[in-house]
């Protein structure tokens, strides 16, 4: 007879009560199994996507055409009819997590210096809050959720768009100056942005991420900081403060500097609020360099004007150039030589370093009045009125050539603005600057110059000035390819580069320190270099040992490259030259600079910016 063990039976019945147990629990899970919100709020599919489909007739369409904020509607209906009217984003009521993930991007806009209401910020969340809301009897929830995914996509579209290649495009807007290779958005694929697994990385991806850009993102947080401060207008003195200058001015002035971060007070104990003291003179001198004035200390009447800028004015500067760092996408890692128009300047990077800056001349600027009267102009093609254009346009080049001791091709251009002018005022003008006048490649005598001639559009003259002292362009131009006929070069005219704004020139650039320029685009050159340079344009060189290697290899150095006194050195390495213009950056010390907008150009894209960059309400 088999008797049970009781231990046995007793790990059984435990056993059999676990399990039991565990089952029940199971039951009653599968019991208090939250409901989802699809249920709760007895989503359909079907009727969904009639709704959806809905939007896009004729009706709703015209409704939506209105809101100047929607961009892509007929587009989005094509591409919604190829996918027979199925959502791409919002498929039903439980997408909370992307549609938070999205908002949280969208109303990031504002660190690009956009609004986030172009990208229907509010419309999506009160669209889909709308939705997805439990605790009232809403009979319009699958129109608000078609609402929400129609919103969004044309809000991915809308984003991605100008994160890539800006709101505007700087070649339609500034046709007649901007020529710095932008992408063609023409051959992009229209729906990527649509097609994407993951849609929020790719829109983080599209943001630029250059130095330039982010830096400027970092000085747009700082200004904005600022933008309850409340400017109470600084007086122009009734003459220049200087330093040890006793003035009421300094007190304001004082606290101005310390809002804006020029002056720590922690740091300093000021003794005398009404004495221009050495405490003082190096934060106006700092502020002076960053606005783009005369570092001398000296505080006149654009130091004060400089003084009572508004926060929101630096703002808006900052917003309209973040805007422009998207139309071109600086490296990081390039080497490349930068002329800033509104800066008057030109930089060197190699090596992710500025290496050096000099100080440029440029094109002066259009006459106000310009496009009225260009528009004259197509009508008569009359040269009387053409307007003058010479502004620098920004581009892109690759130094390829520097030529020593230069002769100057007067422009004909120039020829019936100034050259005319000048003879007119004095017959012997042309002999005393060293000109020479060919007619038909004749060479021939001054005097000889029909001067009504000289207004032609077809002038029969060549006028070229020798080189030598006084010429045009200085000891040394640096050639590159484009269709305007501009290069960089020396000048004679030295004085103008102690001005502030330096919108001088015909449109050539003209550089204050060319040596230092010729230098760098001779590094590693197998037969140049500067001393050989130096030497070849008359500069004294006191390393007897290079003037004696100079001499013996100067026969080589300017065979098939000379003619007479002018010496091209054609460059081995071609470096590229940007022409840019941005009115506020972040230099590499991390301050932010402010310029004035030398061709009125912050003005033009302001106006076609102003619903993208304005504060939201």
């Amino acid at each position: 007879m088999y008797i049970l063990n009781p231990m046995v039976f007793s790990r059984k019945i435990l056993f059999l009560f676990i399990i039991g147990l565990l089952f029940l629990l199971g039951c009653e899970k599968e019991k208090t199994k939250p409901v989802t919100l699809n249920q709760k709020l007895k989503f359909s599919g079907a009727e969904y996507h009639q709704t959806f489909k809905k939007i896009f007739n004729e009706e709703n369409l015209i409704l939506l055409s209105k809101d100047s904020s929607f961009q892509y509607l007929d587009t989005l209906k094509y591409y919604y009819t190829l996918r027979n009217f199925e959502p791409l984003f919002i498929k039903s009521f439980e997408e909370q997590r992307f549609v938070d993930s999205l908002l949280i991007l969208l109303e990031k806009a504002g660190d690009h210096g956009l609004n986030p209401e172009q990208y229907h910020f509010s419309l999506i969340a009160h669209e889909f809050a709308a939705a997805v809301n439990d605790t009232l009897n809403n009979p319009f929830r699958f129109a608000n959720l078609a609402n929400t995914e129609l919103f969004i996509s044309d809000a991915i579209l809308k984003y991605a768009y100008h994160m890539r290649y800006g709101v505007v495009n700087p070649t339609k807007i500034f046709f007649r100056s901007y020529y710095l290779p932008v992408v063609d958005s023409s051959k992009r694929d229209l729906f990527e942005p649509l097609k994407q697994a993951n849609v929020i990385r790719y829109l983080y991806d599209k943001q630029p991420k250059n130095q330039k850009y982010k830096k400027l993102q970092e000085a747009l947080k700082k200004y904005s900081a600022y933008k309850n401060i409340k400017i109470n207008i600084i007086a122009n003195p009734d003459k220049k403060i200087e330093p040890g200058n006793y003035s009421p001015l300094i007190v304001p002035i004082s606290d101005r500097l310390i809002e804006f971060g020029f002056l720590d007070t922690s740091k300093i104990k000021i003794k005398d609020y009404s004495l221009y003291d050495s405490l003082l003179l190096t934060p106006i001198k700092k502020f002076q360099r960053l606005n783009g004035l005369n570092e001398d200390g000296v505080i006149g009447k654009n130091t004060i004007e400089k003084l009572n800028t508004e926060p929101e004015d630096y703002i808006r500067k900052i917003k309209i150039n973040l805007e422009r760092f998207r139309w071109y996408n600086y490296s990081d890692t390039s080497d490349y030589i930068l002329v800033n128009i509104p800066a008057f300047t030109l930089y060197a990077f190699e090596n992710k370093k500025d290496l050096f800056e000099s100080k440029v001349c440029l094109g002066r600027r259009r006459p106000a009045n310009f496009e009225m009267r260009y528009k004259i102009y197509e009508k008569t093609k009359e040269l009387k009125d053409k307007p003058d254009d010479w502004e620098t346009p920004c581009m892109y080049a690759r130094i390829s050539l520097i030529v020593l001791n230069p002769t100057w091709n007067v422009p004909p251009s120039i020829i019936r603005e100034e050259i005319y002018s000048e003879i007119k005022k004095d017959s012997n003008y042309l002999s005393k600057r060293n000109f020479k006048v060919y007619k038909e490649g004749v060479e021939i005598n001054p005097d000889e110059i029909k001067l009504s001639d000289l207004k032609l559009e077809d002038n029969p003259y060549r006028i070229v000035q020798d080189p030598g002292i006084g010429n045009a362009l200085g000891k040394i131009k640096f050639m590159f390819k484009n269709p305007f006929g501009i290069y960089l070069h020396d000048t004679p005219q030295k004085a103008y580069f102690k001005n502030s704004n330096r919108a001088v020139s015909h449109g050539c650039i003209r550089v204050e320190k060319p040596l230092m320029l010729a230098d760098l685009l001779l590094k590693g050159h197998s037969k140049w270099n500067l001393d050989f340079l130096k030497i070849e344009i008359g500069i004294k060189v006191n390393d007897k040992a290079k003037i004696a290697e100079y001499m013996r290899k100067r026969s080589a150095l300017r065979k098939n490259t000379s003619v007479d006194e002018t010496t091209e050195i054609i460059l081995e390495k071609k470096f590229p030259l940007i022409v840019d213009y941005y009115t506020a950056w972040v230099d590499e010390n991390g301050n932010t600079n402010f310029r004035d907008d030398v061709y009125r150009q912050d003005k033009i894209l302001e106006e076609h910016l102003l619903p993208y960059i304005k504060s939201r309400e």
